[in-house]
């Protein structure tokens, strides 16, 4: 799905597109197990306006979106915590038990779910299993604090 609908750039390009697209894009990070990557490689997708790119992943680069998708959102001001949900203990579970996932938040209309309203699917990579939930807003508090745990910024106690 990613072959087709998205144009393989270098990781520079990649970040330079994102910086000089103002407010108007979002990303996508993908292990080579998530349902629609098809590229057999970790990658990042990059969608801004209408045209969508992707490039092979990196640590500081995911780190370096993350970060400053986050200050155009909204900067984080003190510890929110998001209100209790589903899709928050289901990732506390997989962290709890050692197990690979991974998720995403899929704006209207974007390349992982061309629904018109704000979708959050977590994949556990093991088996492939996903869930997904619907929001009229996107839940950004919600986000954040599963970003913490996938980004390792928060642990579970066993």
């Amino acid at each position: 799905m990613i072959k087709k609908h998205a144009k393989k750039i270098s990781p520079v390009e990649l970040k330079d597109r994102a910086m000089k697209a103002g407010t108007s894009w979002h990303h996508h990070c993908m292990p080579p197990t998530c349902f629609v990557n098809d590229t057999n490689e970790e990658v990042i997708v990059l969608e801004a306006g209408e045209d969508t790119f992707y490039c092979e992943s990196s640590k500081e680069l995911r780190e370096e979106l993350e970060k400053h998708a986050y200050q155009l959102s909204r900067p984080r001001k003190g510890k929110k915590k998001p209100s209790k949900h589903e899709a928050l203990d289901l990732v506390r579970r997989y962290v709890k038990e050692g197990k690979k996932w991974h998720f995403h938040i899929a704006m209207p209309s974007c390349l992982l779910s061309m629904a018109t309203d704000f979708t959050l699917i977590v994949e556990n990579d093991e088996n492939g299993n996903k869930q997904e939930w619907s929001f009229d807003t996107k839940p950004v508090e919600l986000v954040r604090a599963i970003d913490d745990y996938y980004l390792g910024r928060k642990k579970v106690k066993k």
